[in-house]
């Protein structure tokens, strides 16, 4: 396929797209809302926060075949319905917000 979307795909492959994130490849940004009250973790979500966004952040992990084609790097955003965000978009705001720090100054 190769490094760009040529083939005129009506498909969306990143709610936000960063050229160069990490080690000069593109990054494809997914945002995501999610529930706890979901019924496959909401037994866990009750009693740890995070929960519900994690198990999306693997999921979203586990489906990125359509970045490892294109060589980008796959980073969910993905926040609960309640206000919790999940890890990787934790570390991912503080690097770029990093990144505008260090452009900005």
């Amino acid at each position: 396929m190769g490094n760009n979307l040529t083939n005129h795909s009506h498909t969306r492959p990143a709610d936000l797209l960063v050229p160069n994130w990490v080690l000069g490849k593109p990054a494809a940004f997914d945002l995501s809302v999610t529930s706890p009250l979901n019924p496959t973790t909401l037994l866990e979500a009750s009693v740890t926060t995070g929960v519900a966004a994690l198990t999306t952040e693997l999921k979203k992990h586990s489906s990125d075949t359509k970045y490892k084609e294109l060589d980008w790097i796959c980073v969910p955003l993905v926040v609960e319905s309640y206000g919790a965000w999940g890890r990787v978009a934790l570390e991912s705001i503080s690097q770029l917000a990093s990144r505008l720090a260090t452009c900005l100054s």
